[in-house]
Protein backbone atom coordinates (compact mmCIF):
# COMPACT_ATOMS: atom_id res chain seq x y z
CA UNK A 1 0.00 0.00 0.00
CA UNK A 2 2.78 2.23 0.76
CA UNK A 3 4.31 1.70 -3.04
CA UNK A 4 0.27 2.14 -4.44
CA UNK A 5 0.43 5.76 -2.10
CA UNK A 6 3.89 7.04 -3.64
CA UNK A 7 2.56 6.14 -6.70
CA UNK A 8 -0.51 8.16 -7.07
CA UNK A 9 1.42 10.90 -5.22
CA UNK A 10 3.93 10.77 -7.99
CA UNK A 11 1.01 10.82 -10.65
CA UNK A 12 -0.85 13.63 -9.11
CA UNK A 13 2.69 15.75 -9.23
CA UNK A 14 3.16 14.87 -12.89
CA UNK A 15 -0.35 15.66 -13.71
CA UNK A 16 -0.18 19.29 -12.10
CA UNK A 17 0.65 21.80 -14.78
CA UNK A 18 4.37 22.71 -15.19
CA UNK A 19 5.51 26.32 -13.86
CA UNK A 20 6.44 28.31 -17.14
CA UNK A 21 10.53 28.83 -17.78
CA UNK A 22 11.03 32.69 -18.20
CA UNK A 23 14.48 34.09 -19.01
CA UNK A 24 15.54 37.52 -18.10
CA UNK A 25 17.47 38.69 -20.88
CA UNK A 26 17.21 38.97 -24.11
CA UNK A 27 20.23 39.39 -26.68
CA UNK A 28 19.67 42.65 -28.44
CA UNK A 29 21.95 44.23 -32.10
CA UNK A 30 25.27 45.91 -32.18
CA UNK A 31 25.79 49.29 -31.36
CA UNK A 32 28.23 51.24 -33.27
CA UNK A 33 30.36 54.24 -31.82
CA UNK A 34 32.56 57.06 -34.11
CA UNK A 35 33.40 60.23 -33.93
CA UNK A 36 36.37 62.42 -34.46
CA UNK A 37 38.84 64.63 -31.74
CA UNK A 38 40.03 67.46 -33.03
CA UNK A 39 41.89 70.48 -31.71
CA UNK A 40 41.11 74.21 -32.70
CA UNK A 41 43.30 76.43 -31.62
CA UNK A 42 40.18 79.07 -32.03
CA UNK A 43 36.74 79.92 -32.28
CA UNK A 44 35.23 82.37 -34.25
CA UNK A 45 33.77 85.12 -32.07
CA UNK A 46 29.93 85.06 -32.29
CA UNK A 47 30.24 89.00 -34.33
CA UNK A 48 32.32 87.24 -36.87
CA UNK A 49 29.64 84.88 -37.74
CA UNK A 50 28.40 86.83 -40.45
CA UNK A 51 30.53 90.01 -41.01
CA UNK A 52 28.69 93.27 -42.73
CA UNK A 53 31.18 95.24 -45.18
CA UNK A 54 29.26 98.80 -45.84
CA UNK A 55 30.74 100.85 -48.65
CA UNK A 56 28.20 103.13 -48.51
CA UNK A 57 27.41 105.47 -51.92
CA UNK A 58 29.60 105.37 -54.73
CA UNK A 59 30.36 107.78 -56.43
CA UNK A 60 30.51 106.89 -60.51
CA UNK A 61 32.15 109.23 -61.03
CA UNK A 62 35.33 108.23 -58.77
CA UNK A 63 34.73 104.69 -59.91
CA UNK A 64 35.71 106.52 -63.77
CA UNK A 65 38.44 108.75 -61.97
CA UNK A 66 40.11 106.26 -60.54
CA UNK A 67 38.99 103.04 -61.23
CA UNK A 68 38.05 101.35 -57.91
CA UNK A 69 37.23 102.92 -54.47
CA UNK A 70 38.77 103.45 -51.32
CA UNK A 71 39.51 100.08 -49.56
CA UNK A 72 37.14 99.69 -46.57
CA UNK A 73 38.67 97.53 -43.49
CA UNK A 74 36.79 94.79 -42.26
CA UNK A 75 37.62 92.32 -39.77
CA UNK A 76 37.35 88.46 -38.28
CA UNK A 77 37.63 87.87 -34.74
CA UNK A 78 38.94 84.96 -33.08
CA UNK A 79 38.35 84.26 -29.61
CA UNK A 80 39.73 81.26 -26.84
CA UNK A 81 42.77 81.03 -29.00
CA UNK A 82 45.45 78.42 -27.81
CA UNK A 83 48.86 79.11 -29.51
CA UNK A 84 50.33 75.57 -28.08
CA UNK A 85 47.58 73.96 -30.40
CA UNK A 86 49.13 75.39 -34.20
CA UNK A 87 51.24 78.27 -34.40
CA UNK A 88 49.75 80.39 -37.43
CA UNK A 89 46.51 80.99 -39.40
CA UNK A 90 45.55 81.78 -42.93
CA UNK A 91 42.28 82.68 -44.27
CA UNK A 92 40.94 81.31 -47.48
CA UNK A 93 38.21 83.22 -49.34
CA UNK A 94 35.62 81.70 -51.87
CA UNK A 95 32.68 83.29 -53.85
CA UNK A 96 30.91 83.68 -57.24
CA UNK A 97 33.72 85.24 -58.92
CA UNK A 98 33.34 88.07 -61.70
CA UNK A 99 33.65 86.83 -64.73
CA UNK A 100 35.65 89.59 -66.35
CA UNK A 101 38.18 90.26 -63.80
CA UNK A 102 40.30 87.29 -61.78
CA UNK A 103 39.98 87.01 -58.05
CA UNK A 104 37.28 89.61 -57.89
CA UNK A 105 33.78 88.77 -56.37
CA UNK A 106 30.48 88.87 -58.64
CA UNK A 107 28.12 91.55 -57.65
CA UNK A 108 24.35 90.69 -57.33
CA UNK A 109 22.35 93.81 -58.92
CA UNK A 110 18.91 94.54 -56.28
CA UNK A 111 16.29 95.98 -57.39
CA UNK A 112 15.41 99.06 -58.82
CA UNK A 113 18.14 99.38 -60.74
CA UNK A 114 20.71 96.94 -62.53
CA UNK A 115 24.00 97.56 -61.25
CA UNK A 116 27.25 96.45 -63.32
CA UNK A 117 30.59 96.71 -64.74
CA UNK A 118 32.08 96.23 -61.05
CA UNK A 119 33.61 93.78 -58.75
CA UNK A 120 34.53 93.35 -55.24
CA UNK A 121 38.14 93.12 -54.72
CA UNK A 122 39.81 92.00 -51.28
CA UNK A 123 42.80 92.81 -49.32
CA UNK A 124 44.79 91.88 -46.69
CA UNK A 125 46.20 94.18 -43.60
CA UNK A 126 49.35 94.81 -45.53
CA UNK A 127 47.36 96.02 -49.04
CA UNK A 128 48.56 92.55 -50.02
CA UNK A 129 46.08 91.62 -52.91
CA UNK A 130 43.64 88.85 -52.01
CA UNK A 131 43.43 85.66 -54.12
CA UNK A 132 39.91 83.92 -54.23
CA UNK A 133 40.55 80.14 -53.79
CA UNK A 134 44.14 80.98 -52.04
CA UNK A 135 44.94 81.06 -48.34
CA UNK A 136 46.42 84.41 -47.43
CA UNK A 137 49.71 84.70 -45.55
CA UNK A 138 49.96 83.03 -42.27
CA UNK A 139 49.47 85.04 -39.18
CA UNK A 140 50.70 84.22 -36.01
CA UNK A 141 48.77 82.50 -32.99
CA UNK A 142 50.04 84.57 -29.80
CA UNK A 143 47.03 85.48 -27.69
CA UNK A 144 43.55 84.17 -26.34
CA UNK A 145 41.80 87.00 -28.42
CA UNK A 146 43.22 87.89 -32.11
CA UNK A 147 41.29 90.14 -35.56
CA UNK A 148 42.64 88.94 -38.57
CA UNK A 149 42.44 92.42 -40.59
CA UNK A 150 41.70 93.00 -44.34
CA UNK A 151 40.25 95.55 -46.31
CA UNK A 152 37.56 95.32 -49.90
CA UNK A 153 37.39 97.43 -52.42
CA UNK A 154 34.61 98.13 -55.43
CA UNK A 155 36.47 98.13 -58.81
CA UNK A 156 35.51 98.94 -62.27
CA UNK A 157 35.63 96.45 -65.17
CA UNK A 158 37.95 97.52 -67.61
CA UNK A 159 35.36 97.06 -70.50
CA UNK A 160 32.93 98.91 -68.70
CA UNK A 161 35.36 101.81 -67.60
CA UNK A 162 36.58 101.70 -71.22
CA UNK A 163 33.49 102.23 -72.47
CA UNK A 164 31.65 103.92 -70.19
CA UNK A 165 29.23 101.43 -69.05
CA UNK A 166 29.05 100.95 -65.36
CA UNK A 167 25.48 100.95 -64.50
CA UNK A 168 24.05 102.54 -61.07
CA UNK A 169 21.64 101.14 -58.63
CA UNK A 170 22.41 98.80 -55.72
CA UNK A 171 24.35 95.63 -55.13
CA UNK A 172 25.30 92.64 -52.56
CA UNK A 173 28.00 90.00 -52.98
CA UNK A 174 29.23 87.45 -50.62
CA UNK A 175 32.20 85.62 -49.89
CA UNK A 176 32.75 82.76 -47.49
CA UNK A 177 36.03 82.22 -45.44
CA UNK A 178 37.78 78.97 -44.42
CA UNK A 179 40.03 79.53 -41.51
CA UNK A 180 43.52 77.29 -42.21
CA UNK A 181 45.39 76.50 -38.61
CA UNK A 182 49.43 75.04 -39.11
Amino acid sequence: MKRLMTLAVLLLTASLPAPVLALGELIGGDLSFKGLVIAYPCSIAPESERVPVDFGKISIKSLYGTGRTTPVPFAIKLQDCNPTTFDSVTVTFNGITNTVMADRLAIQPTAPDNASGVGIGLLEADDTPVRLGVATSPTAITDTVMQLNFQAFVEAEPDALANGTIATGPFTATANYTLNYQ
